[in-house]
């Protein structure tokens, strides 16, 4: 497929996702959504060529070789592994099935929860303990430098007041119900700020890199339509 051929298709498909902007029409809905398909179901084709040739095809070559391994386990280990992930993906695809439905739910539940555990795991280790490190760790130059003991008060004050937030303090009141402090309260009004501020960061972000995207596109359009 020449270069030409590319950009021809690619001007098509462009030209179909931009239709969105004039409605649900008749055709031109036909148009979005057939770009859509189109951009799902190659995704999927090539994540599951990726995975098949980056992670099935070598596991099968390691596994017949009883020199190899992949897990500290042991060759053994790892066809039992092999078989067992065989297996689940066996029992998922069983699901159309009424008689093996609660098969597959047992499948589902074990896959959530292993990555429900996995998620969390690296959470823990890949956000909240170096953030919690970034937090109470002091700066060389602190005292030299004001701007980074402005910087590093900002940050503990927003982590802390941050986390804050999410963590319901009151006291009883025999009129009232419940009521906060004013301890509590300026916490939680100041955890809001930073939360709201930054917030409105990561969606200025993704607004600047949207309309970084929609400008080369447009470029496109124009260079290759001219």
């Amino acid at each position: 497929m020449t270069e030409q051929t590319i950009g021809l298709i690619s001007f098509v498909l462009t030209l179909m996702v931009f239709s969105y902007v004039l409605g649900d029409l008749p055709l031109i809905g036909a148009l979005y959504r057939t770009a859509i398909y189109i951009f799902v179901g190659m995704t999927a084709a090539f994540t599951l060529v990726v995975s098949y040739e980056g992670l099935i095809l070598p596991y099968l070559q390691d596994i017949q070789n009883t020199e190899t391994s992949w897990t500290t386990l042991g060759y053994q280990a790892d066809i039992y592994i092999f078989f067992t992930a065989l297996l689940f993906g066996l029992l998922l695809l069983l699901k159309p099935i009424r008689a093996f439905t609660w098969l597959t739910n047992s499948a589902f539940a074990v896959v959530i929860v292993v990555g429900a555990a996995v998620a969390l795991a690296g959470a823990l280790a890949g956000t909240l303990f170096p953030l919690l490190r970034a937090t109470v760790t002091i700066p060389e130059n602190l005292t030299a430098d004001f701007s980074a003991l402005v910087d590093t008060l900002t940050v503990f004050i927003g982590t802390m007041t941050g986390l804050f937030y999410f963590q319901y303090q009151a006291r009883a009141n025999s009129e009232f119900g419940e009521e906060h402090s004013r301890l509590t309260r300026a916490f939680r009004h100041t955890g809001k700020v930073f939360i709201v501020t930054a917030l409105g960061a990561i969606y200025a972000s993704a607004i600047l890199t949207s309309l970084t995207i929609l400008s080369e596109r447009i470029s496109f359009l124009f260079q290759f339509g001219f």
